[in-house]
């Protein structure tokens, strides 16, 4: 897809997701997106061929730009694990701030009686792959002992996050989100204290999770998300016995790579490009050959959704 093709697309979709946030979504008309847009209605669903497919893109246009912040962090090797989702959190709790006003109104059609939007199959496994992340994440900080309480913890998490999220929907309430982030981080430290300190048998077991897994998810083997793969480059590129010269110039094709699988329409060409260079390097073979399989789905999904 045309960069000026990549670019009329997105301020289509910012300039949706700002009318849908004054307005609500019932009351902002496709005429109207196409007039705030500069472009007739008849080019406008060239683009996109209902309001309900428009809709539906601003939702994983602002999914994905939540995960990628969220991801992002993990790039920051200087932090603890625990530091890392202390962060996370943090850019979690910024991002929906800022699609505070959209939310509102989301809920203020659906209280109208305006339609609810259905939740695809792709964004439950979404929802199925964070909680599989965060189980992840809990070991890593707590380590294996914590293991069978995972499920239990992420529910917890999910539940005080929910009530945080709400209580940033409330306009004007005076809250701090880097304390917010702080306090969740504390209550986690708490609960994993408690928890493996009375030994209780867990209420959701990992044999409920499995089931849960292959129950609702048709592809529990998802590829990693590229940043995940484009860190691991980055630390063994340390490593690897090289001049400083190809060192700093593949350090600088994995940034440009990093930088455009975070755009909304990753251009084909730079990326092909830039994996081309790191395909020179031997020692990332293995990460090559999963980063290329990565971001071939990857830039195909984006172009997919918008």
């Amino acid at each position: 897809m045309s960069e000026k093709l990549t670019d009329k697309k997105k301020q289509i979709l910012k300039t949706a997701l700002q009318l849908f946030s004054t307005k609500g979504i019932s009351s902002t008309s496709m005429q109207e997106i196409a007039e705030y847009c500069g472009m007739s209605k008849g080019s406008l669903y060239l683009h996109f061929k209902s309001k309900e497919e428009l809709e539906q893109s601003i939702y994983l246009y602002c999914e994905g730009m939540i995960r990628d912040s969220v991801v992002q962090v993990e790039q920051e090797h200087l932090l603890t694990p625990k530091e890392q989702l202390h962060k996370q959190l943090e850019v979690l709790l910024n991002r929906l701030e800022e699609l505070r006003e959209f939310a509102i109104m989301q809920l203020h059609d659906q209280h109208m009686g305006g339609k609810k939007p259905a939740i695809s199959q792709c964004l439950r496994e979404k929802h199925i792959h964070a909680f599989n992340w965060f189980h992840n994440k809990l070991v890593e900080i707590y380590g294996e002992d914590i293991s069978p309480y995972t499920m239990d913890l992420t529910m917890f998490m999910t539940g005080m996050l929910t009530g945080y999220i709400r209580s940033l929907m409330i306009p004007g309430l005076p809250l701090n989100i880097r304390k917010m982030a702080e306090h969740l981080i504390r209550l986690l430290d708490d609960v994993v204290a408690s928890t493996l300190r009375e030994s209780r048998e867990p209420l959701i077991s990992t044999q409920v999770w499995t089931q849960w897994v292959d129950k609702y998810m048709v592809n529990p083997d998802k590829p990693r998300h590229p940043l995940v793969v484009t860190k691991q480059m980055k630390d063994q590129l340390k490593d690897i016995a090289m001049d400083e010269s190809s060192r700093e110039f593949a350090f600088e094709s994995i940034q440009i790579m990093e930088k455009e699988l975070l755009d909304i329409e990753p251009r084909k060409a730079i990326l092909i490009g830039m994996m081309s260079n790191l395909e020179q390097i031997p020692e990332l073979s293995p990460l090559s050959g999963e980063l290329k399989d990565i971001y071939q789905l990857y830039a195909t999904s984006r172009s997919d959704r918008t």
